[in-house]
């Protein structure tokens, strides 16, 4: 099999101003442990050296809400978007980006996102699984979802950090471990509860990490709805034509059993690379992207490699 090359779809960047906002609200540890630092000739070096044609950015955790301040929040917002799409300006073709959005304040969020993506040219918005308890699939999100709808955006999520949350458990403290996961799984059930995905069809949305619990879920989802359905607790809703619209990417340990299990849910032209860069050392970056192309020179995902690798991806970024 040829050297295969990369489109990263689940990267990060954190500018000085983001940390400094986070540093003001005392939220540098909010994810219970440190943030890494970013540059952008650090991105760049570890790209050539993973062989990444192209990175989409956005913004991790925490998101830039904390308190009832919402001029503050879009300022910061603002600040960010316009920061990285200089970068990007910069770079046009080793960089796109995501923008960030105000949110919970919709109002100022719906600004923002025309503001990104028809003047400062985001690909895309990158969306919290929830932002300050306001989850994906909410009905105050309704004018924002009919929105992106129309720019048939591509909307890639990120889980955050749930609220509120029992202090003192073991996954209250580094909540990646388990709440991310959980917190992802939460928001995409609710967007396809709520019937968000269908009513939307032009948006597309990108799961984060292999997926989170929804392979585990699926089937358990699928049948308790019915239940749901049939005492009148959930409005029907086409939930296998829901999963089928989803995107996954692989940020955060591809296992092969992971990939598989992922496969029961997808199909390979739904899924995407991602490093997760600069959160997990670099060492460990490699050693994962090292362990996905052993797997796909195998003979049961050969046929798919460069999809998964590279083309999936820049269909979604050329849309």
């Amino acid at each position: 099999m040829e050297e295969l090359h990369f489109i990263d779809m689940h990267a990060h960047f954190l500018t000085a101003g983001y940390l400094d906002f986070l540093k003001k609200h005392n939220a540098l540890m909010e994810d219970g442990f440190p943030l890494p630092q970013w540059t952008v000739d650090d991105h760049l070096h570890f790209m050539e050296e993973a062989h990444i044609d192209r990175s989409l950015l956005s913004l991790s955790s925490p998101q830039p809400w904390f308190s009832d301040d919402r001029k503050e929040s879009a300022a910061v917002c603002r600040g960010i978007n316009e920061e990285i799409a200089g970068i990007v300006q910069k770079y046009p073709h080793r960089f796109a980006f995501e923008a960030v959005l105000p949110l919970p304040d919709v109002e100022a969020a719906m600004d923002e996102a025309v503001y990104a993506m028809d003047t400062l040219g985001a690909k895309g918005i990158g969306f919290a699984s929830n932002s300050r308890g306001l989850y994906l699939g909410s009905k105050e999100l309704e004018p924002l979802m009919k929105e992106l709808d129309q720019r048939q955006a591509l909307c890639v999520i990120h889980p955050h950090r749930p609220e509120p949350i029992k202090e003192g458990i073991f996954s209250s403290g580094p909540v990646p471990m388990f709440e991310f996961l959980a917190d992802t799984t939460r928001a995409v059930l609710n967007l396809i509860s709520s019937g968000t995905i269908l009513r939307y069809p032009h948006i597309t949305w990108v799961v984060p990490h292999n997926g989170s619990f929804l392979p585990n879920i699926y089937d358990r989802f699928l049948g308790l709805s019915k239940i749901l359905v049939g005492k009148g607790l959930m409005e029907p809703v086409d939930i296998p034509g829901s999963f089928g619209k989803l995107y996954y990417d692989l940020a955060g340990n591809p296992a092969p059993h992971l990939m598989k299990w992922l496969l029961t849910i997808t199909t390979p032209d739904h899924v995407l690379y991602g490093s997760d860069y600069p959160f997990p050392p670099v060492p460990m970056m490699m050693e994962s992207q090292k362990g996905l192309v052993k797997l796909l020179e195998t003979a049961e995902f050969r046929p798919y490699a460069q999809e998964i690798c590279h083309d999936n991806a820049e269909r979604l970024l050329r849309s």
